[in-house]
């Protein structure tokens, strides 16, 4: 498992603190790729989550691209 984070990305939506951290997880598993994101305050507990899994009907256009920020993960 391959993970990143990344602290202070943005303001929150819920208490406005600029504290905001983005958490990035790349799972692999046999075929089963899951590339998933979260947002967290860690001022007031917002949380906000995204996965992306290679078996989806619809998969995402690029996965390893925040559905919040934008950011890539760190190569």
């Amino acid at each position: 498992m391959e993970r990143d984070i990344q602290a202070a990305v943005g303001d929150c939506p819920k208490c406005g603190a600029h504290e905001v951290a983005c958490r990035y997880n790349h799972f692999e598993r046999d075929e089963l790729v899951i590339d998933a994101w979260e947002h967290r305050c860690p001022n007031c507990g917002y949380r906000a989550t995204t996965a992306f899994r290679s078996d989806d009907p619809e998969p995402a256009s690029n996965p390893t691209i925040c559905p919040y920020c934008q950011r890539s993960p760190r190569a």
